[in-house]
């Protein structure tokens, strides 16, 4: 393996849709006064509301991200991948910023999210969660690496797209039991640090 991929939410995050963390923190008490549940497809089809602006302005938004939201033993994991020479990279449906973020603290080679164009306050969706395999292919070409050579992780049905592009998918703390019946593997644990045996004692 050459490559391994990871999702975000509920896999690097505990938190399984870091959109409604962000959402939740730049609405504040105005969500309830409002009786408005804003979601990130609410978002995406009909744009930012003007009332949330001064929130998003500052382009920031990794400010919002729950540090002891970040899965433990991320650091652990990432430096014994870093010691089997392989590439790493994020591919999620949730905020690039988090995603940006956790790549450069970290060290992944790789990240991408969907993310808010803060002068034209709309959502750029860059990952469409039912067809992952294209930024996991956009990465292998980047990195000149194939197929056969790349490993992918998701925790939810819709990262399955990513095993399009992957030689294997482990499925850590499946939202879905549904998943096992297409994923190599499973892993259930809150110690992220167990895909790396898995890896060890199956694949590398």
């Amino acid at each position: 393996i050459k490559l391994i991929v990871f999702d975000m939410d509920g896999v690097l995050l505990k938190n399984r849709n870091s959109w409604d963390v962000l959402i939740d923190k730049i609405s504040g008490n105005k969500i309830k006064r409002d009786k408005m549940i804003y979601t990130f497809d609410y978002l995406y089809r009909h744009n930012i509301p003007a009332h949330l602006y001064n929130s998003l302005r500052s382009g920031n938004m990794a400010r919002y991200l729950n540090l002891n939201d970040i899965s433990p033993n991320l650091h652990m994991t990432m430096e014994e991948i870093k010691k089997m020479g392989i590439k790493t990279a994020i591919v999620s449906a949730g905020v690039h910023e988090f995603a940006e973020y956790l790549g450069t603290m970290y060290g992944f080679d790789y990240a991408i999210g969907n993310q808010i164009d803060t002068e034209n306050m709309k959502i750029v969706k860059n990952v469409d969660p039912l067809k992952k395999d294209y930024n996991v292919r956009l990465i292998q070409k980047t990195f000149g690496i194939d197929k056969d050579e790349t490993l992918s992780v998701g925790d939810s049905f819709m990262d399955l797209s990513m095993k399009r592009a992957s030689r294997y998918f482990i499925a850590f703390n499946p939202s879905n039991v549904e998943m096992l019946k297409y994923s190599d593997f499973s892993v259930k644990s809150n110690n992220l640090f167990e895909i790396i045996k898995t890896i060890k004692w199956n694949i590398h």
